[in-house]
């Protein structure tokens, strides 16, 4: 079997490297006026504005900062070799056995809005998990659409049909 790399999009990294750029900028608008609201504390309803504000500042280093961790290293997604797989971390690829890969799960599609809609969640032993958005190690993951020329659920599909050609 000749390797097969699946590498991202070029063009998502500079999308969300605007999206970080505007966000940090509407944070800047909206920080002074939640400054003024922490230092005037006098009932709960002065409280919402930096609350907002920092679960605001979260998401964008959990979930875009993470994703943005995910292409730069190389830009490549995955890669499926004959006795390995090589799944993008934050830290760059990371190389799994075959053994250590239990599955890839069944795709959840990006138009049912849920929170795992287009992920690429590659299931392996406990020892090759990686670190998460949230920082927890979780089993490698990554957004299938975001992949040139495929579909999460073409990636899936391939990762499965390596592990059968591999289990023969």
């Amino acid at each position: 079997m000749n390797s097969q790399i699946f590498e991202f999009k070029g063009w998502l990294l500079g999308l969300y490297v605007v999206i970080l750029i505007a966000a940090a900028w509407l944070l800047l608008l909206i920080a002074p006026t939640a400054l003024d609201s922490l230092s005037s504390f006098k009932t709960i309803e002065d409280l919402y504005l930096p609350l907002a504000c920092l679960v605001f500042v979260w998401l964008i280093v959990c979930e875009l900062g993470y994703n943005i961790l995910l292409i730069l290293p190389k830009g490549v997604a995955l890669e499926l070799h004959e006795e390995s797989i090589c799944v993008c971390t934050p830290f760059g690829l990371k190389e799994i056995p075959r053994k250590a890969v239990k599955g890839c799960k069944n795709p959840v599609h990006r138009m049912t809005r849920s929170p795992k809609s287009g992920l690429v969640i590659v299931s392996v032993s406990p020892k090759y998990r990686v670190i998460g958005p949230y920082g927890f190690k979780v089993n490698p993951r990554f957004y299938g659409a975001s992949v040139k020329g495929e579909s999460e659920q073409s990636i899936v599909k391939k990762v499965r049909a390596w592990r059968k050609v591999n289990n023969c």
